[in-house]
């Protein structure tokens, strides 16, 4: 009887020890390519997922289960994408092999249709570009811009036609031509540039691809300048023919191509933006527009070549705006040589013209200053508006931060972190104009640093154009990803936000160039 007990006990552990789950991620993958219930291949799907131990003794099992059923097949796909290229040679074709192109309209096939897509762009697999193509000519929307992004994330020249066929397709789902311009901005062939610069100006019913083809246009880079060039100057004959035929007028495209040139450059882009200044036609808001956005490209590019025509604009220039723009201009291209205009513009004209030289006077002028920016504020009075008062703070206090730093980049390097925003602004410009890669470190935590007011977006914006400005100069290669990295976090901290929206576009910007510098 005894023996018998301990037979029965025996047995139990060995069953026991037959029955117990695996350990690793290996066991669990093969546990779900071997069960057929449909629940505990999920399960153990779900489990390989998370499960420690060697990612690429788990890629056979899975890619059996990728012969399996959809739901089963897009849990193995997500799997496969997560572990890399370590696993790429065996899990690429298997993936590859795995894509339904029945074109079923059945959920669960086109669910897991999309997790291969992103799995294939995970793993950046240039052999599965073709397969890909097809899928991106999918009847599912969702397997249609899952496969776009993969395309964009695989980054393979041979995907550029097949990307130019959905965004020329008038009938394509705008959403589907939106992802498509991102990703030729993405792979950055040259080929795109015709359409990138005629989809800036494309509209379909409620629909514009401005912020898509923009963003694709600041990551083609320099392929985009002459192309621009040529549309601010009027000499692009084949556009003003398909603008006129198109309801678009002559100076949106003028205003549209001078405002990428900022984010674009190129040797050829300072003169065309100069001669954008003198812009006559296409009626008095055309003119606005044209030079408008002119002027903040050369103000962008900091260029210094500049500050002679924009000072003799701002001399002329009656609208208020169109002023405010060039004064901006002059403080962010940072050269002395525009003070003369500035500290003009601050002691003539309306007040409220004057608070605006005085601001920009303020981002670049020294402690002889000082006196215009108190006197307006002794005529301010007693009874001064606050937001008046604290911009005439600010500038106080951007001209003490000159006098303390006297042009010394560590000075300014330590004032981005200033409690005052006003500071912080012009620290940014002053480390744009002279600093190095000894100042990244500083500038991204300028550029992370929380915004709740005004003066603190401008404070930010003005750190993204330093750091723009020195990866100009000086590609940053693997810190790059790193701040990159950091821009990213930003930019999903704020998210919906409409207080930092656009300078966040800039970051996002900022964040690609980053990237393609560090390739």
């Amino acid at each position: 009887m005894r023996n018998a007990r301990q037979r029965l006990l025996l047995l139990a552990a060995l069953l026991g020890t037959a029955c117990s789950d695996p350990t690793d991620m290996k066991g669990w993958a093969e546990r779900a390519a071997s069960r057929n219930r449909l629940d505990e291949k999920l399960s153990a799907l779900a489990s390989a997922r998370t499960a420690p131990g060697d990612k690429r003794a788990a890629v056979a099992p899975l890619c059996e289960v990728l012969k399996q059923t959809p739901r089963a097949r897009q849990q193995a796909a997500v799997i496969l994408g997560e572990i890399g290229e370590a696993g790429a040679a065996e899990a690429v074709p298997a993936l590859v092999g795995a894509i339904d192109g029945s074109g079923k309209a059945d959920r669960e096939v086109n669910d897991a249709n999309v997790a291969i897509a992103a799995a294939l762009g995970a793993l950046r697999a240039r052999q599965a570009v073709p397969a890909l193509a097809r899928l991106a000519r999918s009847g599912d929307a969702f397997t249609q811009v899952a496969a776009i992004d993969a395309l964009g994330a695989v980054g393979d020249a041979a995907a550029v036609e097949p990307l130019l066929a959905t965004v020329d397709d008038e009938r394509a789902e705008p959403f589907a031509v939106k992802k498509a311009l991102l990703a030729l901005g993405r792979i950055g062939d040259a080929r795109a540039v015709p359409t990138v610069v005629r989809m800036l100006f494309t509209e379909r019913p409620g629909v514009t691809f401005f912020p898509e083809a923009a963003f694709a246009a600041s990551q083609l880079g320099g392929a985009m300048s002459a192309p621009l060039v040529a549309v601010v100057e009027g000499r692009d004959a084949a556009l003003a023919a398909w603008a006129a035929g198109h309801d678009v007028h002559p100076a949106a495209l003028r205003a549209k191509a001078a405002q990428l040139l900022g984010d674009v450059g190129g040797p050829e882009a300072v003169p065309a933006l100069v001669g954008a200044l003198g812009y006559v036609g296409d009626g008095a808001e055309g003119r606005l527009f044209v030079r408008a956005f002119a002027a903040e490209s050369l103000g962008r590019l900091h260029a210094s070549e500049a500050v002679a025509p924009l000072a003799a604009a701002l001399a002329k220039e009656q609208d208020p705006d169109l002023r405010e723009r060039y004064l901006d201009a002059l403080s962010r291209i940072g050269d002395p040589a525009a003070l003369p205009a500035l500290r003009a513009a601050a002691g003539s004209g309306p007040a409220g013209q004057r608070e605006a030289a005085l601001k920009a006077l303020s981002r670049l002028g020294d402690a002889s200053d000082r006196a215009q920016v108190e006197a307006a504020r002794r005529a301010c009075g007693p009874g001064c508006p606050p937001a008046r008062a604290r911009a005439l703070e600010g500038m106080l206090a951007r001209l003490d931060a000159a006098k303390a730093c006297a042009g010394a980049v560590a000075c300014w390097t330590g004032k981005l972190a200033d409690p005052r925003a006003e500071v912080r602004d012009r620290a940014a410009l002053e480390v744009g104009s002279a600093g190095g890669a000894a100042q990244v470190d500083a500038l991204s935590a300028a550029i992370t640093r929380p915004v709740e007011s005004d003066a603190d977006l401008e404070a930010r914006f003005h750190a993204v154009l330093a750091l723009e400005l020195i990866v100009r100069r000086q590609p940053l290669g693997a810190k790059g990803l790193e701040v990159a990295a950091a821009l990213d976090r930003l930019l999903v901290a704020d998210k919906g936000r409409a207080l930092t929206g656009a300078v966040d576009e800039d970051a996002l910007r900022l964040a690609a160039r980053l990237r393609r510098g560090a390739r």
